[in-house]
């Protein structure tokens, strides 16, 4: 369970520290909002559809 949580936050150090080194701070930016927006999607919609799996 640990090296789940840890995994991503070495790779996200690691990712992210390569795009700024090579193309600046925004990168940095639209890289994370990439990532958020599915992930956001992805929070929203599953407890809906667990809800109605449910009913």
């Amino acid at each position: 369970m640990v090296a789940v949580i840890q995994l991503p936050i070495a790779l996200g150090a690691s990712v992210g520290g390569q795009l700024f080194d090579a193309t600046g701070y925004r990168s940095t930016f639209v890289a994370s909002t990439a990532v958020l927006l599915p992930a956001a999607s992805l929070a929203f919609t599953t407890p809906r559809a667990q809800a109605r799996q449910a009913a």
